[in-house]
């Protein structure tokens, strides 16, 4: 995206972090895909075609515990890597939804730790995120 644009921006890191998320959850390298293709556009057209996400999911790391958690992370990773800039999600948004998916785990903003307190960070944000204004609706 940066080659075609030149310009850099948030949500070219949203993108790369999109892609790292894909690479987590199917254990495929981002440049997975025939000659035209990678990893994003192969999970988006998985997406598109309405595949089972548990079988695009890696195998050697999936457990049935954990199966709706990285669900949600491989869709985050997919929404990220959306073709229009606009549509990805904001970092602080990405945050939320990783928080979200450490309570199915057990890490939630309790078990965090008073190291790595980030749950004021989310509060004292500036910007008011997609997902807050759905959890008020």
């Amino acid at each position: 995206e940066y080659v075609q644009t030149t310009k850099v921006s948030e949500k070219i890191d949203v993108y790369s972090y999109g892609v790292i998320l894909l690479e987590l959850t199917t254990g495929k390298e981002a440049n997975y895909g025939d000659e035209y293709s990678s990893l994003a556009e192969w999970s988006w057209r998985h997406i598109r075609a309405g595949s089972n996400i548990e079988e695009l999911l890696d195998k050697e790391v999936m457990e049935p515990i954990h199966l709706d958690g990285m669900c949600k992370v491989f869709k985050l990773g997919v929404m990220c890597t959306s073709t229009l800039p606009s549509s990805r999600p904001s970092m602080k948004e990405v945050l939320e939804v990783l928080i979200n998916c450490g309570d199915l785990f057990g890490y939630g903003e309790r078990n965090i730790g008073h190291n790595i307190d980030i749950v004021p960070l989310l509060r004292n944000s500036k910007r008011e995120s997609k997902l807050d204004i759905d959890n008020n609706n």
